[in-house]
Protein backbone atom coordinates (compact mmCIF):
# COMPACT_ATOMS: atom_id res chain seq x y z
CA UNK A 1 0.00 0.00 0.00
CA UNK A 2 1.11 3.53 -0.84
CA UNK A 3 1.49 5.68 2.41
CA UNK A 4 2.17 9.20 1.94
CA UNK A 5 3.91 11.14 4.93
CA UNK A 6 1.98 13.78 5.60
CA UNK A 7 4.88 15.92 6.90
CA UNK A 8 6.67 15.35 3.22
CA UNK A 9 3.01 16.29 1.58
CA UNK A 10 3.00 19.38 3.01
CA UNK A 11 7.00 20.10 2.29
CA UNK A 12 5.94 19.55 -1.31
CA UNK A 13 2.73 21.18 -1.30
CA UNK A 14 5.11 24.54 -0.66
CA UNK A 15 8.12 23.82 -2.67
CA UNK A 16 7.00 25.67 -6.03
CA UNK A 17 9.66 27.71 -8.16
CA UNK A 18 9.66 31.42 -8.04
CA UNK A 19 6.39 32.01 -10.22
CA UNK A 20 4.05 29.57 -8.86
CA UNK A 21 3.07 29.24 -4.97
CA UNK A 22 0.76 26.49 -3.22
CA UNK A 23 -0.47 27.66 0.14
CA UNK A 24 -3.03 25.35 1.32
CA UNK A 25 -6.78 26.43 3.06
CA UNK A 26 -6.79 26.21 6.84
CA UNK A 27 -9.82 24.63 8.23
CA UNK A 28 -10.74 23.58 12.18
CA UNK A 29 -13.52 20.84 12.34
CA UNK A 30 -12.50 18.06 9.28
CA UNK A 31 -12.14 14.66 11.62
CA UNK A 32 -10.07 12.95 8.94
CA UNK A 33 -6.07 13.53 9.45
CA UNK A 34 -5.06 10.59 7.54
CA UNK A 35 -5.26 9.16 4.11
CA UNK A 36 -3.13 6.03 3.30
CA UNK A 37 -2.53 4.78 -0.32
CA UNK A 38 -2.81 8.10 -2.31
CA UNK A 39 -1.79 10.13 -5.34
CA UNK A 40 -1.13 14.03 -5.09
CA UNK A 41 -2.15 16.66 -7.51
CA UNK A 42 -1.27 20.05 -7.19
CA UNK A 43 -3.62 23.44 -8.50
CA UNK A 44 -0.94 26.04 -8.43
CA UNK A 45 -1.23 30.02 -7.96
CA UNK A 46 0.61 31.67 -10.14
CA UNK A 47 2.29 34.79 -8.97
CA UNK A 48 3.11 36.57 -11.83
CA UNK A 49 -0.15 35.58 -13.52
CA UNK A 50 -3.07 35.87 -11.32
CA UNK A 51 -5.85 34.86 -13.61
CA UNK A 52 -3.68 31.31 -14.72
CA UNK A 53 -4.01 28.44 -12.95
CA UNK A 54 -1.62 25.79 -13.43
CA UNK A 55 -2.14 22.00 -12.42
CA UNK A 56 0.32 19.27 -11.63
CA UNK A 57 -1.23 15.77 -11.90
CA UNK A 58 1.92 14.19 -13.19
CA UNK A 59 1.98 11.28 -10.29
CA UNK A 60 -1.62 10.52 -10.21
CA UNK A 61 -2.61 6.82 -10.14
CA UNK A 62 -6.40 5.57 -11.26
CA UNK A 63 -6.67 3.60 -8.28
CA UNK A 64 -5.39 5.57 -5.67
CA UNK A 65 -6.95 8.02 -3.41
CA UNK A 66 -6.36 11.32 -4.55
CA UNK A 67 -5.39 14.47 -2.72
CA UNK A 68 -6.15 17.32 -4.01
CA UNK A 69 -4.23 19.97 -3.36
CA UNK A 70 -5.60 23.74 -4.02
CA UNK A 71 -4.03 27.23 -3.32
CA UNK A 72 -6.40 28.74 -1.41
CA UNK A 73 -5.99 32.42 -3.19
CA UNK A 74 -7.59 30.91 -6.19
CA UNK A 75 -10.99 32.24 -6.60
CA UNK A 76 -13.92 28.91 -7.55
CA UNK A 77 -14.31 30.72 -11.11
CA UNK A 78 -10.58 29.28 -11.38
CA UNK A 79 -10.67 26.03 -9.53
CA UNK A 80 -14.03 24.68 -10.33
CA UNK A 81 -13.30 23.78 -13.91
CA UNK A 82 -9.82 22.01 -13.00
CA UNK A 83 -11.66 20.20 -10.30
CA UNK A 84 -14.53 19.13 -12.87
CA UNK A 85 -11.97 17.82 -14.82
CA UNK A 86 -9.66 15.79 -12.58
CA UNK A 87 -13.22 14.14 -11.52
CA UNK A 88 -13.95 13.11 -14.69
CA UNK A 89 -10.75 11.81 -15.41
CA UNK A 90 -11.23 9.49 -12.20
CA UNK A 91 -14.63 8.38 -13.44
CA UNK A 92 -13.72 7.20 -16.88
CA UNK A 93 -10.66 6.02 -16.21
CA UNK A 94 -10.11 2.24 -17.27
CA UNK A 95 -8.62 1.08 -14.00
CA UNK A 96 -10.94 1.57 -11.28
CA UNK A 97 -10.60 0.40 -7.36
CA UNK A 98 -13.92 0.39 -5.47
CA UNK A 99 -13.55 2.08 -2.26
CA UNK A 100 -11.15 4.71 -3.23
CA UNK A 101 -11.94 8.41 -2.70
CA UNK A 102 -11.22 11.92 -3.48
CA UNK A 103 -10.04 14.75 -0.84
CA UNK A 104 -9.29 18.02 -0.52
CA UNK A 105 -5.40 18.73 1.31
CA UNK A 106 -6.55 21.53 4.43
CA UNK A 107 -4.18 22.56 7.16
CA UNK A 108 -5.31 22.70 10.82
CA UNK A 109 -3.74 25.91 12.34
CA UNK A 110 -4.52 24.43 16.05
CA UNK A 111 -3.25 21.45 16.00
CA UNK A 112 -0.64 21.94 13.57
CA UNK A 113 -1.47 19.04 11.20
CA UNK A 114 -2.77 18.41 7.85
CA UNK A 115 -6.55 17.65 8.00
CA UNK A 116 -8.68 16.32 4.63
CA UNK A 117 -12.28 17.15 3.26
CA UNK A 118 -13.51 14.68 1.21
CA UNK A 119 -15.66 15.84 -2.16
CA UNK A 120 -15.77 12.01 -4.42
CA UNK A 121 -19.60 12.72 -4.89
CA UNK A 122 -19.30 16.67 -5.40
CA UNK A 123 -21.27 17.61 -9.15
CA UNK A 124 -20.11 20.81 -9.69
CA UNK A 125 -22.50 22.79 -11.89
CA UNK A 126 -21.11 25.95 -13.81
CA UNK A 127 -24.06 26.61 -16.57
CA UNK A 128 -27.51 25.66 -14.74
CA UNK A 129 -29.63 27.75 -13.37
CA UNK A 130 -30.04 26.45 -9.52
CA UNK A 131 -33.60 27.51 -9.62
CA UNK A 132 -33.98 25.41 -12.86
CA UNK A 133 -32.37 22.42 -11.60
CA UNK A 134 -34.87 22.64 -8.51
CA UNK A 135 -37.81 21.83 -10.72
CA UNK A 136 -36.40 18.95 -12.03
CA UNK A 137 -35.70 17.08 -8.26
CA UNK A 138 -38.37 14.93 -6.63
CA UNK A 139 -37.93 16.47 -3.17
CA UNK A 140 -38.99 19.58 -2.49
CA UNK A 141 -35.29 21.28 -1.49
CA UNK A 142 -34.10 24.84 -0.44
CA UNK A 143 -31.06 27.05 -2.10
CA UNK A 144 -28.52 28.16 0.33
CA UNK A 145 -26.79 31.10 -1.48
CA UNK A 146 -22.91 31.75 -0.53
CA UNK A 147 -21.43 35.12 -1.26
CA UNK A 148 -18.50 37.62 -0.15
CA UNK A 149 -21.19 39.07 2.17
CA UNK A 150 -22.23 35.41 4.31
CA UNK A 151 -25.08 33.13 3.43
CA UNK A 152 -28.63 34.06 2.40
CA UNK A 153 -31.75 32.10 2.72
CA UNK A 154 -35.22 32.85 1.98
CA UNK A 155 -33.93 36.71 1.37
CA UNK A 156 -32.22 36.88 5.01
CA UNK A 157 -28.33 37.25 4.93
CA UNK A 158 -26.55 35.50 7.92
CA UNK A 159 -22.91 34.76 8.74
CA UNK A 160 -21.76 31.23 7.87
CA UNK A 161 -21.06 30.54 11.73
CA UNK A 162 -24.53 31.98 12.57
CA UNK A 163 -26.27 30.30 10.15
CA UNK A 164 -24.59 26.97 10.96
CA UNK A 165 -25.75 27.29 14.55
CA UNK A 166 -29.23 27.92 13.06
CA UNK A 167 -29.19 24.46 11.05
CA UNK A 168 -28.54 22.34 14.13
CA UNK A 169 -31.46 23.93 15.94
CA UNK A 170 -34.04 23.49 13.27
CA UNK A 171 -37.20 21.78 14.69
CA UNK A 172 -37.05 18.12 13.64
CA UNK A 173 -38.39 18.37 10.45
CA UNK A 174 -36.92 17.32 6.77
CA UNK A 175 -34.96 20.19 5.05
CA UNK A 176 -33.05 19.22 1.96
CA UNK A 177 -30.49 21.66 1.02
CA UNK A 178 -28.70 23.08 -2.15
CA UNK A 179 -25.56 24.74 -2.21
CA UNK A 180 -25.38 27.89 -4.76
CA UNK A 181 -21.36 29.64 -4.30
CA UNK A 182 -20.71 33.07 -6.05
CA UNK A 183 -17.90 31.95 -8.25
CA UNK A 184 -15.35 34.83 -7.01
CA UNK A 185 -15.06 33.36 -3.59
CA UNK A 186 -11.70 32.19 -2.92
CA UNK A 187 -11.09 28.64 -2.46
CA UNK A 188 -9.79 29.05 1.14
CA UNK A 189 -13.79 30.78 1.93
CA UNK A 190 -14.83 27.84 0.03
CA UNK A 191 -13.54 25.15 2.39
CA UNK A 192 -14.37 26.91 5.53
CA UNK A 193 -17.39 26.62 3.92
CA UNK A 194 -17.84 23.06 3.48
CA UNK A 195 -15.62 22.82 6.87
CA UNK A 196 -18.25 24.33 9.09
CA UNK A 197 -21.17 22.31 7.31
CA UNK A 198 -19.55 19.21 8.61
CA UNK A 199 -20.39 20.32 11.79
CA UNK A 200 -23.87 20.21 11.47
CA UNK A 201 -25.00 17.10 13.62
CA UNK A 202 -28.99 16.82 12.99
CA UNK A 203 -29.67 14.13 10.86
CA UNK A 204 -32.70 16.40 9.63
CA UNK A 205 -30.65 18.54 7.46
CA UNK A 206 -28.77 17.27 4.14
CA UNK A 207 -26.71 18.41 1.65
CA UNK A 208 -27.43 17.70 -2.05
CA UNK A 209 -24.57 16.68 -3.67
CA UNK A 210 -24.66 18.81 -6.89
CA UNK A 211 -23.54 22.21 -6.29
CA UNK A 212 -23.75 25.41 -8.57
CA UNK A 213 -21.57 28.18 -9.07
CA UNK A 214 -22.85 31.70 -10.33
Amino acid sequence: MKQLSLIMLLLLCLSCSNDKELKLPEIEHSKITEVLDVSPAYIFYNTKAEDSVELNKQNLISTTNWLVNVDNRLTLKQAIPVLMALQKKKRNASHKKKGVENYFTAFNPEVKSLCFVEFTHVNYDLKTKVNAYLKTLEDQAEVLIFSKTGVSFLGATYTIEDFVAHLNSMPNERHVFVLNFENQLTFQEYLHIKDLLLTVKNPQVLIHTTEFIY
